[in-house]
């Protein structure tokens, strides 16, 4: 997520040939001092579910009841800044469908995080600062820990699957693959890489999902993704859930 302790009036100063701003519908902001809650904002700095949108909202307004949004149609923009302070960004449609914006915020120092919520329409996205919205069934982000160690230029593979739960002896069928090249992480620092599976597939209510995911080098398997980091089969859109996952990545003999 981007996040920047500036002078609220560079906010408006910001001046990109071929765009025009997005009409935004303020949800909330506010200055939040249990600095725990703010695990809870996207890492893209964006909201297209609302499971993710409702967990965030009682945990951070839980006096108010859950706004009613059609994810379908909308999005949600989270902006978020250091300390008590107050939180502005005005989100520009770029003509190559790219949302972009930048948050600019008071300069007050503190314990806590301030932010804003609002609501975009989705029409035109295709991404926000960069990020792909959801593109597919399946979609989340793939962590590797500080603590891996990974030679650049690797490989990761991300594979959709679908079995019968009736049928013991059937073999998963293979929906969909990602294949993301040239991976780059730095031992000591976090890398978080967006992805999505199972574009334009329909959902069969008698069928269960999984993905699979492995760093490759050279065909050789050297890392394995388990969701949240727990260790078993990756099961997905269990009960119609399609919240984003976490992906998080650890050497396949550790």
């Amino acid at each position: 997520m981007l996040r920047r302790t500036l002078l609220a009036v560079v906010l408006f100063t910001l001046s990109v040939s071929g765009a025009f701003a997005a009409e935004p519908t303020e949800l909330g902001k506010g200055k939040i001092a249990d600095a725990s809650l703010e695990k809870l904002a996207p890492k893209s700095g964006f909201i297209t579910d609302a499971k993710t949108f409702a967990k965030l909202w009682k945990a951070w307004r839980p006096a108010e009841a859950v706004p009613e949004i059609d994810f379908r149609q909308d999005l949600v923009i989270v902006g978020l800044a250091n300390g008590p302070n107050l939180v502005m960004f005005q989100p520009k449609l770029q003509e190559n469908g790219d949302l972009t914006f930048v948050v600019a915020s008071t300069r007050m120092g503190g314990p806590g995080f301030g932010y804003r919520l609002v609501k975009v329409s989705r029409e035109g996205i295709e991404r926000v600062n960069g990020t792909p919205i959801a593109a597919g069934l399946v979609n989340g982000t793939i962590t590797i820990p500080g603590s891996t160690s990974m030679e650049d230029g690797q490989t990761i593979e991300i594979k959709f699957f679908e079995f019968d739960p009736r049928l013991a002896d059937a073999s998963a069928d293979l929906i969909d693959e990602a294949v993301l090249t040239n991976i780059q992480h730095e031992t000591g620092k976090t890398t978080e890489i967006p992805f999505a599976v199972g574009k334009d597939y329909e959902v069969k209510k008698d069928r269960r999902y999984y993905i699979t995911v492995f760093v490759l080098q050279d065909k050789t398997r050297t890392h394995i993704g388990e969701i949240d980091g727990k260790r078993g089969l990756n099961k997905v859109l269990e009960n119609g859930d399609r919240a984003p996952i976490d992906v998080i990545l650890r050497e396949v003999n550790k």
